[in-house]
């Protein structure tokens, strides 16, 4: 089984300066307050996204999320979004089809990982996408 390579200095940092951007963006420059659950979970998920580990981080998007609901000051009308808008049970879906074997067609194979890396990028920029907008 080939190792795929490990990104260069300069793309984890560019990776992470889109994240910082993003939170920007989201929060009008003030930066996002978790969970001390969340806040760990996000802190990791950051590192996996700029290492170009975009399964991970779209997993710990959403396993962030439920910390969150779980445990922050989410209002109601925003959790009634999160568990039930289309592009919230996306994310849990896909976290659940990546996590729990119950298809007899794989979630993700080696070749997925090999030749769809803009795709498994695009869904995980997705999935920090929908973290921050549900935690802002």
């Amino acid at each position: 089984m080939p190792a795929r390579a490990l990104p260069s200095q300069a793309e984890m940092r560019q990776r992470l300066g889109w994240i910082d951007r993003l939170v920007d963006q989201v929060s009008d420059g003030e930066g996002v307050t978790l969970s001390p659950q969340a806040a760990a979970l996000f802190d990791e998920m950051r590192h996996c996204f700029a290492a170009g580990c975009w399964l991970a981080a779209l997993v710990l998007a959403q396993a962030a999320l439920d910390a969150e609901l779980q445990q922050g000051e989410i209002d109601g009308l925003a959790q009634n979004e999160i568990r039930f808008g289309a592009d919230y049970v996306w994310l849990r879906n896909r976290r659940n089809h990546l996590l729990h074997v119950d298809d007899p067609m794989p979630a993700v194979t080696l070749e997925d990982l090999e030749r769809n890396t803009a795709t498994l990028e695009q869904d995980a920029r997705r999935a920090f996408e929908l973290f921050l907008k549900a935690v802002t």
